[in-house]
């Protein structure tokens, strides 16, 4: 690596990404190493004891390399970069008592009849009473924009959606469900959702599959 190389920059070449919380201006702590063999120059050494710059502990955001060097990341701080779907970031770790299927987010599939001179019925009633008739959803709503889409993704899928429904929001408890987006065909697999935590220095963004829990 050539010497002058931030510890952190070079680490993300290596493809592993180092938890830099304040965006790797050495003010968290967080992105502290031990590097094993090679030589490197520590720029600070803030939120370091004296044992642990004995111990070969820098920061790596505030830490420059002197040609090829040897680092252990401890695993609370080190994420391996992940670029597939099917593999996990982190392991999230939820509360013992929290049930994955327990959450006001839920999928459905639904099969519709075809319209027909006998059923004259707009797509949009006999979505509602299918959705009262199969899953006991009762008054449900929908936004402008998702019922726009609803006709199309019928016929796309031959008459077979997955519904997204949220059952209990946050801004009104125990309100009628609300439908969220209708999918054509059956995809009841997986149901991402992004977590956002917007903090002082740093945004974090976690990506859950609320079905698998990952």
């Amino acid at each position: 690596m050539p010497t002058g190389t931030l510890l952190s920059d070079a680490a993300q070449k290596a493809g592993v990404d180092i938890l830099m919380p304040c965006g790797g201006q050495g003010r968290c702590g967080r992105c502290a190493v031990i590097v094993e063999e090679g030589a490197v120059r520590r720029r600070s050494t803030q939120h370091l004891s004296p044992e642990d710059v004995a111990a070969g502990y820098v920061l790596a955001c505030q830490t420059v390399v002197h040609g090829d060097v040897v680092v252990t990341i401890p695993p609370q701080e080190r994420i391996e970069r992940r670029l597939k779907e099917s593999k996990r970031a982190a392991k999230v770790e939820l509360p013992f008592a929290y049930d994955l299927h327990d959450q006001p987010l839920r999928k459905y599939a639904v099969t519709l009849e075809p319209p027909s001179l006998q059923d004259q019925t707009d797509d949009w009633s006999r979505l509602r009473r299918e959705l009262a008739r199969r899953y006991d959803l009762q008054e449900v709503r929908i936004s402008l924009s998702v019922l726009r889409k609803l006709g199309r993704a019928l016929r796309e899928g031959e008459w077979a959606v997955t519904v997204v429904v949220e059952l209990d929001a946050w801004d009104r408890p125990q309100g009628p469900p609300r439908i969220l987006d209708v999918l054509p065909g059956e995809h009841l697999e997986s149901l991402w959702v992004a977590a956002i935590d917007i903090g002082t220095t740093s945004n974090v963004v976690w990506l859950v599959d609320l079905l698998g829990g990952q």
